[in-house]
């Protein structure tokens, strides 16, 4: 779970920045828009982090199967 903290404050960090951005190129803003700007990071955010655990299972499926191998063939 370490790993999640960091990653979710550079979700954040981001959302934040795409609404500085929007707010210092369009001074007339709807709320609207920040809204669609924090749900498209939330989405995006999700699908990072289901990336990274699918990306862990796969690794981790990997070291069990190199670990039996590698024990089935020492017997």
């Amino acid at each position: 779970m370490a790993y999640v903290l960091p990653r979710a404050i550079l979700i954040i960090v981001a959302w934040a920045m795409t609404c500085a951005l929007i707010k210092k190129m369009w001074p007339e803003a709807e709320p609207v828009v920040f809204g669609l700007a924090g749900a498209s990071s939330m989405f995006g955010g999700a699908a990072y982090f289901a990336y990274l655990r699918k990306l862990r299972r796969d690794i981790e499926k990997l070291e069990r199967a190199r670990r039996y191998s590698i024990n089935g063939s020492a017997t």
